[in-house]
């Protein structure tokens, strides 16, 4: 039992340690919390950014890496993950356990209401249930969801529309959910310095996204719109991100001659600083939960042009800060992007309507404070 006086002992578990919207918010919320206060501990894959800048925060976050943590499904390692968050969690007597990301949010909850912590909490960054699932597999995934649903505390949504998604699938009780807007700390712009490296002139229109090259994130897509918008000259793209989807990415620019029109420099930890340079900010996932790209893109001041998922629809006004499709259509999307394109003024209208929205909705004092207080047992959130 904790004695009076002791610093809360917090468990933030993640599967993965890469460079991601929801390892950004794990470290934002261990960074905004008070080390004289607060004893926070990470538990995660090893090796990623997310390491080192747990790591490099004052105060001092320790970390917990755990191989057999891994996105895919994998019995044996899923087994292993839970028994070494199962005896971390028995060993340490956490106040408050945290998951985040589907595979931790179901095996460490488990593990942390077998071991006996008090607060259970888990932050659902885009539920790990859609319609391009199997059946079966989407049956799995709403029991384990509704399993680890009873052990809760809470369960905080990024979205409005993932908590109605919850509700509606009975995935958890209504009242253990709770919503939480994803915020940022406004970004250093680097004003200049991605078209330099590209060899581009204030001139020419930029039209870039920042995402993972894997299939949820639909950059093959986006490089169909690209294709059909070969015929303006003064028009380039570029994809900020790396993955599994990169050589076939490769491959359909060298197919259709788009080399020197679509640029994809990797992955970037400057990348935030780097939307400064985009004149139309884009994101044709298949499904999101509040994506940290689209508040980049609005602190940078850029219209958004974006499939209407997840919380995007909270994010982006239509014809206010930007454009939605309601369905993966190039037609739709191209038609959107010339639309932008054709007309600077709206361009600009947009974006500072959207770097005012992103300072009204999606701050970061007001995100670590609401999970300060859920921890602290403060406020009702």
């Amino acid at each position: 039992m904790r004695t009076e006086g002791a610093r809360l002992k917090i468990l933030q578990v993640i599967t993965l340690s890469e460079l991601g919207g929801a390892q950004k918010v794990v470290c934002h919320i261990a960074a905004g919390l008070e080390p004289e206060r607060f004893a926070v501990t990470a538990a995660c894959a090893p090796g990623g950014e997310l390491v080192r800048w747990l790591e490099g925060l004052p105060g001092g976050v320790k970390v917990v890496e755990m191989p057999a943590l891994k996105r895919n499904p994998s019995p044996l390692n899923d087994l292993k993950a839970f028994w070494q968050l199962y005896r971390l969690m028995r060993r340490e007597r956490y106040d408050v356990v945290h998951c985040h990301s589907s595979k931790a949010g179901i095996l460490g909850r488990l593990a942390a209401y077998l071991a006996g912590v008090p607060k259970i909490y888990f932050t659902v960054h885009g539920w790990g249930i859609n319609r391009y699932q199997s059946l079966p597999v989407r049956f799995f995934y709403v029991w384990a969801e509704r399993l680890a649903g009873t052990v809760s505390t809470k369960v905080i949504c990024v979205s409005r529309r993932d908590f109605a998604k919850a509700r509606s699938w009975r995935l958890v009780t209504a009242g253990k959910l709770a919503l939480i807007y994803n915020g940022l700390p406004a970004p250093k712009m680097l004003p200049g310095a991605l078209r330099r490296e590209l060899g581009l002139s204030a001139g020419d229109i930029l039209i870039g996204t920042v995402a993972r090259l894997a299939p949820p994130k639909e950059v093959l897509f986006l490089l169909e719109v690209a294709r059909r918008m070969a015929d303006r000259p003064d028009v380039f793209f570029v994809f900020i991100g790396d993955g599994p989807l990169r050589a076939e990415c490769e491959a359909f620019i060298k197919k259709h001659g788009l080399e020197g029109k679509v640029f994809m420099p990797g992955a970037r930890e400057d990348a935030p600083g780097l939307l400064a340079d985009l004149d139309v900010f884009v994101l044709f996932s298949r499904w999101e939960g509040l994506p940290l790209t689209v508040i980049e893109a609005m602190q940078a001041g850029l219209p958004v042009v974006a499939n209407a998922v997840g919380g995007v629809g909270e994010q982006v006004v239509p014809g206010q800060t930007g454009l939605l499709i309601e369905a993966l259509e190039p037609e739709a999307a191209e038609r959107s992007l010339r639309e932008l394109i054709a007309d600077p003024a709206k361009r600009k209208q947009m974006g500072e309507r959207g770097r005012r929205r992103a300072a009204e909705l999606f701050s970061l004092p007001e995100m670590t404070g609401r999970y300060r207080e859920l921890y602290l047992g403060d406020a009702m959130v």
